[in-house]
């Protein structure tokens, strides 16, 4: 009896452990986006400095990847650009070829145009308004359970702003912003 509460015991433990958690993503208190440029790293801001520095917009928007209308609580794009790296204006001048690298949690990059930077309609979200709690999003894949978790690019102008059509870059669980070659 005492082999079989061990075994009993061993499969209990196995079947706890055998969950599916590789795409679950750690839930950080205050997480935080890096800058850099080139690679290099010049600031990094927690979700925390960016509103306490920064307002907030509720936007509603077609959203391409969830394929429906979204609300979101979000910061301006150029807001958090400038907190990070200072003027936009320098910005715009000195990078002007240059692009904005957007990296997430996953490994997923993908890039934006200085142009496309400055058109005033990229957000950055840190909410899902469409679902109980700051840390709560709606799954963008359910079936690899992709969490846009804990920031995401979104354009308020997306009939026209959407990776289909136009190029525009719509990274979720962004975790670095870069300007790079």
């Amino acid at each position: 009896m005492k082999y079989f509460t061990h075994i009993l015991a061993f499969v209990f433990l196995f079947i706890a452990c055998d969950k599916d958690e590789d795409n679950e993503l750690p839930t950080e208190a205050d997480p935080a986006i890096a800058f850099s440029i080139n690679g290099t790293s010049v600031n990094s801001l927690s979700r925390s400095e960016l509103i306490s520095q920064l307002s907030t917009d509720t936007i509603n928007l077609y959203d391409w990847v969830h394929g429906k209308r979204k609300d979101y609580r979000a910061f301006a794009l150029e807001d958090v650009l400038e907190t990070a790296f200072g003027s936009t204006a320098y910005l715009q001048a000195i990078f002007e070829d240059k692009k904005f690298v957007f990296s997430a949690l996953d490994g997923f990059t993908d890039t934006a145009t200085v142009a496309q930077i400055f058109t005033q309609t990229g957000y950055i979200a840190l909410e899902d308004l469409n679902v109980n709690g700051i840390n709560n999003w709606e799954l963008v894949a359910q079936e690899n359970n992709n969490n846009p978790y804990p920031f995401y690019v979104v354009w308020s102008d997306s009939a026209t702003q959407n990776s289909t059509l136009d190029g525009y870059p719509w990274p979720y669980q962004l975790s670095n912003i870069d300007i790079g070659n």
